[in-house]
């Protein structure tokens, strides 16, 4: 009886895969992808200049404070556009967040920075 059972159902298998069907089971459907935690506003952009860092030519370009930190200069405001309540200005090279402080980055013709300011979003948990 259990042999017959194991033929009925491999023969089955065969005869549905044959055909094209698919056999579905009912599990937990994937969660969907997470938004992003965060809001990136372009503050401004401008090429790079070979062997002027990043810094530099953000300076010659705009009006900018900056503080002093174990790192180098920490931008805190372009043209009135300030780090605060947790959001923050980054720069970008060609896309990509930088890997180092834009003192410290000299930029080559044909790169692209962009400054942006990163504001994350507020979640309430209520729903």
């Amino acid at each position: 009886m259990k042999a017959d059972r194991t033929i009925i159902v491999f023969a089955l298998t065969v005869t549905l895969c044959a055909c094209g069907q698919r056999v579905s089971v009912n599990a937990p459907k994937a969660a969907p992808a997470a938004k992003s935690a965060r809001e990136e506003r372009l503050v401004i952009a401008y090429e790079g200049e070979e062997g002027k860092t990043a810094l530099e030519l953000l300076k010659s370009r705009a009006s900018v404070r900056t503080s002093s930190s174990q790192l180098g200069e920490l931008v805190e405001e372009i043209n009135g556009v300030r780090s605060d309540n947790g959001s923050y200005l980054i720069y970008y090279i060609n896309g990509s967040m930088a890997k180092t402080g834009a003192g410290n980055y000299l930029t080559k013709t044909g790169d692209r920075i962009e400054w942006k300011l990163v504001v994350p979003q507020r979640t309430d948990s209520k729903e």
